[in-house]
């Protein structure tokens, strides 16, 4: 079992929402039609502070076998948890704060963990970051300390981390003495008494980051100066209360930073960190002198801090731009990227036009799922059924629009097989409903936001046609805007089996494959996934041996706008289920570096590719 404590502090409905996510628990414990649940998993949630109007009005909806209501509204929040600690039952316990939420498949990942690794004692994961009305906006990242310094700095966030219980008490639980990093002071004391840490890649909470934070200070934003003395004096204990030439550059120049707010750094800021990093010296030392190697020393770690700009690295969360056009454009990636540049008119060569299907043209089936995209769907109908391909069925499955879908729809009826506008219970069951309808030797399903680029059935066919032992075929990917405009193109390299076990490149927009394929792994989409059932369906290919092959060609286009379930979903929903593909596939999620190790060649090739293709050495 794992205990869940939770202060009563802070807004009533955001404490619910954070009461509500413990004790959902993971699918299968809600009765879902997912894996077994084992007994770890189930959480014992236990709620301390004033409680009395909380338990009241969300009680009746809570399993009251894991539910523990502690009255002690004279407790402050630190006191709060160590009251709940007294009385956890789990193996190990987490703290969550208000508008904290886990996600839910949480536990059931926490409980694989203990599993694989019996002797780790403190597991850490990743948080998403949310602005007030629960929108992403960051995520905060893991990162792995280096060599023994770095040991002393062990830096998560609250909610994604579940500690063993019987340390936690045998360190004496949370200092009553903090009110802003008494969790951080608890693992850095995890640290000194050589527990083992376990670091989990993946997103395991949310965190909704406000004004005024009931869970006091993290490393999600800049502290206030209360904070920071706080969070000094936390780490001179972590350093043996040594109090370092290191540490009190640190110091000074963070409390320049906050002192300057948003304001650019300028020469200045050198006197004032040096002047907040000496008295610190006072403060943490008991009035002791500063000898003058030491005020030199300390200066001149001062000026590299402010030159190398890393005052506020610590407290900088990876924000998500994923449209931006960045720096440098031109001599990075592309790929993963959906900007590249300006929007400018969409160029299709002229040969593409002039593609011919090969005779007796095999049966090509596409579905295309749609909702309220009435706005860009006639595009997507155009670009498939302007093709000009005899041999098509096309079947499109509506969700129940209620724009001007069902209207597009209806004038180009007799050009498909079949249309139906209805619930359907997402994506990925219309997909599977619009393809059991087909009969084709080579299927695929094209997003209602996306168009194929003229040729490309005709060239799919021949190239089949001509392969016959290839199973699955894509080509590269042109980008466009909401209005149809180009803003970036992906040249990719061939195909890399291995790589595509650690990242998906393969545009789904551009992906066909054969019918007894689709019937090898089952003939159907995983319903279960959201957002990444493209990357599930090639990883099942990959699984049964199918052969793949990236054609020379642009074969679709990828439409991007801000809202759009590609980057509106990305972090809340895709980043969880893509990492769950990668554990099935790998057996583990792998970290960041180790995925960027894996596709680090295939990257290479596609950089060097783009280059040739846009120097116009290589043409498509």
């Amino acid at each position: 079992m794992i205990s869940i404590i939770i202060p009563a502090v802070g807004d009533p409905d955001l404490l619910a929402a954070t009461i509500r996510s413990a004790a959902a628990g993971p699918p299968a414990a809600r009765g879902l039609p997912s894996r077994e649940v084992p007994d770890a998993e189930i959480a014992e949630i236990i709620i301390v502070g004033a409680v009395e109007s909380l338990a009241a009005r969300f009680a009746p909806e809570l399993p009251a076998d894991r539910v523990i209501w502690l009255a002690r509204p004279d407790l402050r929040p630190t006191a709060a948890v160590n009251e709940g600690l007294r009385r956890a039952r789990g193996e190990f316990v987490a703290i969550l704060a208000a508008g904290d939420t886990l996600f839910d498949e949480t536990l059931r990942i926490v409980a694989e963990t203990i599993a694989r690794h019996p002797r780790a004692t403190c597991i850490a994961g990743e948080v998403m970051l949310t602005n007030a009305d629960g929108r992403p906006v960051a995520e905060f990242n893991l990162s792995r300390p280096a060599g023994r310094r770095g040991r002393r700095h062990w830096r998560f966030c609250g909610p994604a981390v579940f500690m063993r219980t019987a340390t936690v008490r045998e360190l004496g639980g949370l200092d009553e003495a903090l009110d802003h990093w008494a969790d951080y002071d608890l693992w850095q004391r995890f640290d000194r008494a050589g527990e083992r840490f376990r670091l989990v890649p993946r997103l395991l909470a949310a965190r909704r980051c406000l004004p005024a934070a009931a869970h006091g200070s993290d490393f999600t934003r800049l502290p206030d100066i209360p904070s920071l003395d706080e969070l000094m004096t936390v780490r001179v204990r972590a350093n043996d209360s040594r109090v370092s030439a290191s540490l009190l550059a640190w110091y000074g120049s963070t409390r320049a930073a906050i002192e300057r707010g948003a304001a650019p750094a300028t020469a200045a800021d050198l006197a004032t960190a040096r002047r907040h990093a000496f008295a610190a010296w006072h403060r943490w030392r008991d009035g002791r002198p500063l000898g003058p190697l030491r005020r030199l020393s300390v200066t001149a770690k001062l000026a590299k801090r402010l030159v190398r700009g890393s005052v506020r690295k610590e407290f900088t969360v990876k924000p998500l731009e994923p449209l931006a056009v960045r720096r440098l454009q031109f001599v990075q990636r592309k790929i993963f990227r959906l900007k590249h540049h300006a929007p400018r008119p969409l160029h299709v060569p002229t040969a593409y036009r002039r593609t011919t299907p090969p005779p007796q043209p095999p049966l090509i089936s596409i579905v295309t799922p749609s909702f309220n995209q009435g706005h860009v769907l006639e595009a997507t109908l155009q670009s498939v059924l302007g093709q000009g391909y005899p041999a098509l069925e096309y079947v499109v499955q509506d969700g129940g629009s209620t724009d001007e879908s069902v209207a597009i729809l209806e004038r180009y009826a007799d050009r498909l097989l079949a249309w139906e506008s209805g619930p359907d219970g997402g994506q990925a069951p219309a997909i599977n409903r619009g393809l059991r309808r087909t009969n084709g030797e080579i299927m695929a399903y094209l997003n209602s936001d996306d168009i194929l680029l003229p040729g490309a059935l005709a060239s799919v066919a021949s190239y089949f046609r001509r392969h016959p032992e290839v199973d699955v075929v894509y080509g590269h990917r042109v980008l466009i805007d909401d209005a149809g405009a180009e803003i970036g193109r992906w040249v990719l390299p061939p195909h890399d089996d291995q790589a595509i076990a650690f990242a998906d490149f393969i545009p789904q927009e551009t992906m066909f494959w054969r019918r007894r394929a689709w019937e090898a792994v089952g003939g159907g989409i995983d319903e279960s996934f959201r957002f990444a059932m493209d990357w599930d369906l090639i990883l099942r290919f990959r699984a049964a041996g199918m052969t793949f092959r990236r054609l020379p060609r642009f074969l679709g286009a990828f439409r991007v706008w801000q809202d759009q379930k590609s980057v509106s979903w990305w972090l809340p929903v895709g980043r969880r289920e893509t990492e769950r593909l990668a554990a099935r596939t790998l057996g583990a999620a792998p970290s960041r570096e180790q995925v960027r190790r894996e596709v680090a060649r295939y990257i290479r090739r596609h950089w060097i590719l783009d280059k040739l293709y846009l120097a116009g050495l290589v043409r498509y």
